[in-house]
């Protein structure tokens, strides 16, 4: 739904306009006069509407496209106003013409104010688009408090289940996972080349839309240097401009990011008690010995979302980060293993709608001039186990 309606509004608002600016490049200048014009007033919208009469083979012809962009809004008169002072009844001036069609016709071929009405549609856009993404598959949304094959699992709430075989009952949690016995290889979160794609896809969004304001603004220059250029556009697109600037940066920071050493880490248990011990193992493949500082900690998060009026808010805190290893050695970097002790007094793995407990493995590698090593895997922590 929010596709299709995005994509109407982005049809009627955004492309058309646009593809008027592009394809009457090449109109022929024509003189015409100015019959009327005024601005319509329609439940609180206005609309401008300058109608004129031009003559292309002897034969005349009449118009009442003044721009591309015929949309009624209810802000940003001013313009309006000043184009209607302009174009008082009666006044000779010139259109546009296309050589293909006489009847299709317009004053003003380049960028109006009305058109920043473009950039509405694309929230719309976007959100659809990614929820098309997510129900077809080819975006997979997993558990956070996933790990190895569990990412489904929900530790709560708790459920009583009658053993069929002994008759006796247990308040194990929902859903809980058949125990696995050896090492459990943990995936990150995200890895290198999905960062990169993220990257990609926002930095071409975000450009693409602002690029289309920007070689307007640089053909007006052209055919007028300074005296031609639109200094309001000028000024309204600088940040937009540097926002591109910097998502065109993440994505070089992405890439060269592909190219860090990545990190493996094995584990003793997919799924660990509170108050057990977890043994950790890690290995480093690629360029290990560009790292100078190496680092792995075991972090709990709390993540609570709530409405605050019309706004959806995240908020997130963390109630336990306790260090595996920090080393500077190269040799212990490389590979090696360690325990930790999940803090029996915390909050084990939880996932509610609007609070989440989540715990991962988080992994940093500093280097110098050059992205850093940073991967996050989350795991599994099991409530304490119920004494007999």
């Amino acid at each position: 739904m929010f596709l299709a309606a995005g994509l109407g509004m982005a049809y009627m608002i955004t492309f058309q306009p646009l593809w008027g600016m592009v394809r009457s490049r090449d109109w022929v200048q024509t003189p015409c006069r100015i019959l009327s014009s005024e601005l319509k007033q329609n439940d609180g919208s206005s609309q401008l509407a300058v109608v004129f009469a031009y003559s292309v083979a002897n034969q005349e012809h009449h118009s009442e496209r003044y721009c591309f962009s015929q949309m009624s809004s209810n802000t940003a008169d001013g313009w309006k106003r000043r184009v209607i002072a302009d174009h008082p009844a009666g006044k000779q001036t010139t259109c546009f013409v296309n050589p293909g069609d006489p009847t299709d016709a317009v004053i003003e071929r380049g960028w109006v104010p009305d058109m920043w009405w473009g950039l509405f549609p694309i929230p719309f856009v976007l959100i659809g688009f990614l929820a098309l993404l997510v129900a077809t598959g080819v975006i997979k949304v997993s558990n956070p408090n996933a790990a190895g094959t569990h990412s489904g699992w929900r530790p709560s709430p708790v459920e009583i289940h009658r053993n069929e075989g002994t008759g006796e009952f247990d308040d194990s949690p929902a859903g809980a996972p058949i125990e696995e016995t050896g090492p459990v290889t943990l995936k990150p979160d995200a890895t290198p080349i999905q960062s990169l794609l993220g990257a990609i896809f926002v930095a071409a969004f975000w450009n693409g839309i602002v690029s289309v304001f920007v070689w307007h603004n640089v053909a007006q220059f052209g055919r007028g240097g300074f005296a031609g250029l639109d200094w309001f556009l000028t000024l309204f697109l600088i940040p937009f401009v540097l926002v591109g600037l910097g998502l065109i940066g993440f994505v070089l920071y992405s890439v060269l990011a592909l190219f860090n050493p990545r990190p493996t880490l094995i584990v003793s248990s997919a799924a660990i008690p509170l108050g057990e011990d977890l043994q950790v193992s890690w290995s480093l493949s690629g360029r290990a010995g560009s790292i100078r500082e190496f680092k792995i900690s075991l972090k709990g998060t709390e993540k609570a979302t709530y409405r605050r009026g019309t706004t959806t808010t995240t908020d997130t805190a963390t109630f336990a980060e306790i260090a595996i290893v920090e080393t500077t050695e190269m040799f212990d970097m490389e590979q090696g293993s360690a325990n930790v002790t999940i803090p029996a007094e915390t909050m084990h793995s939880f996932d509610a709608p609007n609070n989440k407990i989540v715990w991962t493995l988080e992994v940093r590698g500093a280097i110098p001039w050059w992205p850093d090593v940073s991967a996050s895997f989350p795991i599994i922590v099991l409530p304490l186990p119920i004494e007999e």
